[in-house]
């Protein structure tokens, strides 16, 4: 029963990115066709090139599966649980999670909470963030069960919810990366700027670029870590901390300045361009 629970969640994300896996499937099959055909005719140059296919699909496969675990599992890495610990938050605080659905990861943190409320704003809309592994993943989450401690909120990335400065952290895990279109993800930072508090605390987790997922030929796909520190400056905030998760995913904290902090930043980057 351990095993079952432990794995549970791998499971479903294999699923949820079952394309994939079909994808190798066929890539290895395809090489062995090579290896049988070489050997036939007695094509020897192509037989090191499926081999070498072989072992580059299986050497994916496997670090696939090990990404997969650390990233969803309940035993894994948790992201979320370390983007709470990041932001120091308290648990009579209340936050706001931004998310495409994830019901799972709010349901979590709601647990680490007494006194405190998670605002749990889902912003999926399939012309914004057309990943299919979204539809997957969400069709798979719990529904949103009744808790004292969990307001749930539909919305658009463009438009929160949710008054003016009127809360004091925001957390997205892995969200900004599904927003495809240019200027979509300053547009939701900025909108998350407008609700929060002067020295509110905005904290994300997304994968970045680095030799680990480079060699795992999925790298490339993401952003560096300077983009997303970047980016936080572009959109008005204050960059903090940073937390490195086993070359797989990074936490990054930042601020919404004062007024007179967003004043000298602003004269500071005047001054240097």
């Amino acid at each position: 029963m351990h095993n079952e629970r432990r794995f549970q969640e791998t499971i479903r994300a294999i699923q949820n990115e079952w394309p994939t896996f079909v994808g190798i499937y066929g890539g290895i099959v395809l090489c062995l066709i090579i290896i049988g055909v070489s050997l036939q005719r007695m094509w020897f140059a192509f037989i090191p090139l499926g081999l070498a296919g072989i072992i580059l699909l299986g050497i994916y496969f496997a670090g696939r599966l090990w990404a997969i675990y650390q990233l969803y599992d309940n035993d894994g890495i948790r992201p979320h649980d370390v983007l709470f610990d990041l932001g120091q938050i308290q648990d009579t605080e209340t936050l706001v999670y931004v998310d495409l659905g994830n019901r799972r990861r709010g349901l979590n943190l709601a647990r680490r909470l007494t006194t405190g409320k998670i605002i749990m704003v889902d912003i999926y809309n399939p012309q914004w963030t057309p990943g299919q592994h979204l539809v997957r993943q969400r069709a798979g989450m719990p529904m949103a069960v009744p808790d004292p401690r969990i307001t749930w909120k539909d919305s658009q990335f463009n438009l929160l919810p949710l008054p003016d400065q009127s809360v004091s952290i925001v957390m997205l895990c892995q969200v900004l990366s599904e927003l495809w279109q240019q200027g979509d993800q300053e547009i939701l930072l900025r909108e998350i700027y407008r609700i929060m508090k002067p020295n509110g605390r905005l904290l994300i987790a997304e994968r970045v670029q680095n030799k680990t997922n480079l060699t795992l030929l999925e790298g490339f796909s993401f952003e560096s870590e300077q983009y997303w520190r970047q980016l936080l400056k572009e959109s008005g905030y204050q960059f903090q901390r940073e937390i490195n998760l086993q070359n797989l995913i990074h936490c990054f904290r930042a601020i919404k300045p004062t007024p007179y902090e967003a004043q000298q930043m602003a004269l500071e980057l005047n001054f240097e361009s």
